[in-house]
């Protein structure tokens, strides 16, 4: 069939955006850590949405669930913030690296002005630092089809 002058094989739209995890250059990745040890299954299925729902959407300023603007420490440092539903207040930080590239570089969750972890802010902030440097290793993540 595929020899067929008349036949079109539909290849799918190309992903607009990829998604990355900030890696220690020891290649400790905190990211996945989070994503396997500390959230619970509903959280990890609603992350995996929000990726599949986010990679085809022109605009980040588009993405549902999502912070642009953050307060406090992290403003003025281009850090974003999704929103993942789960039964605690989970989040993942993240920043923008290179064209259609985000990168996640905190995951958390929080009930007011407790965070878990504690120093969940200043982490964020110093691993935004190490990416504007150069000074940490990327690893793809990969958006799983079979929801």
């Amino acid at each position: 069939m595929t020899n067929h002058k008349k036949v079109i094989i539909f290849q799918g739209l190309p992903l607009l955006w990829s998604f990355w995890d900030f890696v220690y250059l020891s290649g400790k990745n905190p990211i996945e850590d989070w994503y396997n040890n500390e959230i619970s299954d509903r959280a990890r299925f609603s992350f995996d949405a929000l990726l599949k729902l986010h990679q085809n959407i022109q605009n980040y300023l588009e993405w549902p669930g999502a912070e642009k603007q953050m307060r406090g420490m992290l403003k003025g440092h281009q850090v974003w913030q999704w929103r993942i539903a789960g039964e605690l207040q989970y989040r993942m930080l993240g920043a923008f690296h290179g064209s259609k590239r985000a990168v996640f570089l905190m995951g958390y969750y929080h009930k007011g002005d407790n965070y878990t972890p504690p120093d969940t802010l200043e982490t964020a902030l110093k691993r935004k630092k190490l990416l504007d440097r150069g000074e940490c290793e990327l690893a793809e993540r990969k958006i799983k089809t079979n929801q």
